[in-house]
């Protein structure tokens, strides 16, 4: 059963205004609203993969950015991960989803991904492993990796 329009916009609008809707941020458009989601748990990338293969968005390629805090490297890779993830135009026009896990918040993830060390980059494609990275690349590496995706 579908929620009356105004129930939805009430929902909305709380929703905005709450903590948790901060760490995600709304970049660009695809069947699931092209999405950065920052500092995930391993219950919230297995409902992004869910999600993904429901609404028919298996197409787009997930990377999912393992990091520390304390790591220098992981500091540099962030911000141009998010750059790209948010400029198709930037790579080729490819439309990718990102999403970053604290690997020191998030162990079990880590492990299940074989996580060894940090900067580590995951893609998923069509509900799949499709390549890895680990280490900080140069940008325009980056931009190769996420356009043979």
């Amino acid at each position: 059963m579908m929620l009356p329009r105004s129930v939805q916009m009430q929902a909305f609008r709380i929703a905005r205004m709450s903590p948790a809707h901060q760490s995600v941020r709304f970049l660009s458009q695809s069947p699931i609203a092209r999405k950065v989601e920052e500092d995930i748990s391993g219950e919230r990338l297995g409902e992004i993969l869910q999600e993904k293969q429901q609404q028919g968005a298996e197409g787009v390629p997930l990377l999912v950015d393992f990091f520390a805090e304390w790591c220098g490297p992981c500091k540099q890779l962030s911000p141009i991960l998010l750059r790209l993830a948010s400029s198709p135009e930037l790579v080729g026009g490819r439309n990718i989803d990102l999403v970053t896990v604290d690997v020191d918040k998030n162990m079990e993830v880590a492990q299940m991904f074989q996580v060894r060390a940090m900067p580590t980059v995951v893609a998923i494609k069509d509900g799949k492993h499709a390549s890895t990275f680990v280490g900080l690349l140069p940008e325009p590496k980056l931009k190769e990796f996420i356009e043979n995706l």
